[in-house]
Order: C-alpha cells, then sequence, then structure tokens
C-alpha cells in the first residue's frame, strides 16, 4: 500500500506542476460555457417559452440544464488530463524503469488511476461549488440536503467512470503530441455525445440512440433529474403531461429506449456496468502492452 501511495503522491505532485496539462484539463469547460452563453442559453429559453410563457423560473431551468452538462464535462476532462503523467512516463521511457522494478503491475497502473480520480474528483467538486454559486445568483433555489448527497454521489460516479475510459484510451496513446490530439478530440466530442451542446431531441434518431447507449450520458441525465426536479414541476405545473415528457425528452432529461423509459436505477446499473467492463479491458490491455 505505501509503494501505492507513494507513486499517486509522485503523479499528483507532476500534475500540480504542469501548468499546461491543468489548461487542457479545463480547456471544455471553458467552450461549453462560452457556448451556452452565446447560443444556447437563448434557444433553450425560447423553446421553452413557446411552450409554458415566460418567467424567471424557466431560465432557472435552463441554467439548471446548463450545470447538469457542465459537471459531466469538468470530470471527463479533468481526469484524461490527470492521465497525461503516464504518456510522458512512456514517452521519456520512465514506465520501464517502474516495470522493471520490484513493483507489482497493478500497482503502477492503479496509481494512475487513483491519482486521475483524486484530481477529477476534486475539480468536479470546485465546480459543483462554483455552479452552485452561479445558480443561486441566477434565481435558482438552493439544493436540499438530500438532492446534494444524490448529486456528490453522482459526482462520484461520473469520476470513477471517467477515469476507467480515459484509461483505457491513453494506453494507445504513446507520444504528448498524440495526447493533446486525444484531449482536443475528447473534450469537443463530450459535449455532443452527452447532449449539452446540442440537445438530444433536436438530433437524427441514429444519433439520438448512439448517445443513449454512451455510459457517461446517463450520468448527465442523473444529474439533470435531481438539478431540474423542483423548477420542472413550477414551471410545467399547468402543462399537460404529454407536454412535460415531451420536453424532457427533448433536453434529456429523461432517456426512451425502445420505446421503453430508463428509470433513474436502470441509468445507475448501465454505468456501474460499464465502468467495470472498462477497467477488465484496460488491465488485460495493459499485461498484452507490457509483457
Amino acid at each position: 500500500m505505501s509503494v501505492l501511495v507513494h507513486l499517486t503522491n509522485r503523479n499528483n505532485k507532476i500534475f500540480r506542476r504542469d501548468r499546461t496539462l491543468v489548461l487542457l484539463s479545463l480547456l471544455s469547460v471553458g467552450i461549453v460555457i462560452l457556448l451556452y452563453a452565446v447560443f444556447l442559453q437563448k434557444t433553450q429559453i425560447d423553446h421553452v417559452e413557446q411552450i409554458v410563457g415566460s418567467s424567471q423560473a424557466v431560465k432557472s431551468m435552463v441554467n439548471e440544464w446548463m450545470v447538469a452538462g457542465l459537471l459531466t464535462i469538468t470530470a471527463v476532462t479533468s481526469t484524461l488530463g490527470a492521465f497525461g503523467i503516464m504518456v510522458r512516463d512512456k514517452e521519456s521511457k520512465k514506465m520501464s524503469d517502474f516495470l522493471i522494478a520490484p513493483i507489482s503491475r497493478v500497482k503502477i497502473q492503479l496509481s494512475y488511476v487513483v491519482n486521475a480520480f483524486i484530481i477529477g474528483l476534486f475539480n468536479s467538486l470546485v465546480a459543483l461549488i462554483g455552479c452552485e454559486l452561479f445558480l443561486l445568483l441566477t434565481g435558482s433555489a438552493m439544493l436540499s440536503l438530500v438532492n446534494l448527497m444524490k448529486v456528490l454521489g453522482i459526482i462520484i460516479l461520473l469520476v470513477a467512470l471517467a477515469s476507467a475510459i480515459n484509461l483505457l484510451l491513453v494506453l494507445f496513446i504513446h507520444s504528448q503530441n498524440a495526447f493533446s490530439t486525444l484531449s482536443t478530440i475528447v473534450g469537443t466530442s463530450i459535449g455532443f455525445l452527452c447532449g449539452v451542446y446540442v440537445p438530444i431531441g433536436s438530433l437524427p434518431n441514429a444519433v439520438q440512440h448512439l448517445i443513449m447507449y454512451f455510459p457517461v450520458s446517463h450520468i448527465s441525465v442523473l444529474f439533470r433529474q435531481v438539478l431540474m426536479e423542483d423548477s420542472i414541476q413550477k414551471v410545467f405545473q399547468h402543462a399537460r403531461p404529454e407536454q412535460v415528457l415531451e420536453y424532457k425528452l427533448h433536453l434529456g432529461v429523461v432517456y426512451k429506449m425502445n420505446n421503453q423509459l430508463i428509470n433513474y436505477s436502470t441509468s445507475i446499473w448501465i454505468i456501474i456496468i460499464s465502468m467495470i467492463l472498462f477497467i477488465a479491458v484496460s488491465m488485460v490491455t495493459f499485461n498484452k502492452q507490457n509483457k
């Protein structure tokens, strides 16, 4: 255990000293905020106001929808940025030194994962505090203790899943240039794959199904269901049930697969099973690459 702690601490110190890695991990967050401020907010508000009319609750609800996507993207890009240490070690051949040392290969791989989890969790919690302050300042109600605990639980699930997925991706990257390209691709595509840049209901059916089968997108769904719970009830209190469901499906607050609505627990199981699969494949891949 002391070896794992030492390796994780070493990875964490290197990451915090490298400003480039930190900036790359936060790049997509800035993109989302910019797109939301310039394009998405007005479009979403106009769409809802056509159904229920104008009110402060509408703006709060749309802001909460954006925050759900922002929290998702923050965790994914932060954990990926943390894995830059692994790429650097491979490029500089330090990984080879670790592999010939009397250290378990599981501990070597786990040290990068734990470091990514710590950094992703820290950045996500900072983002949560910032987002909650933003929501309060723009008229949203403060999260109840129960919903806050739900959000924290979702963040832990998200960071663990993002760490597992990014580990598998980084195993095939062997240079800093390739890692920078991967960071750009992931940072750009994650917003689309989670239905943040474009609402899922505005996309073709084939793309909608692709998003629904992407496990990280189910995290966004869980965030939206918790964050938007009260505001949706206020905004649509006089609307017909079918209008409420149509809006939820359009914005990705709920998913409908094979003509069945996906409930909260099903999304959690999809996330957990996906995380286990990614970890298993990563372990097999790492062992094959370093025989």
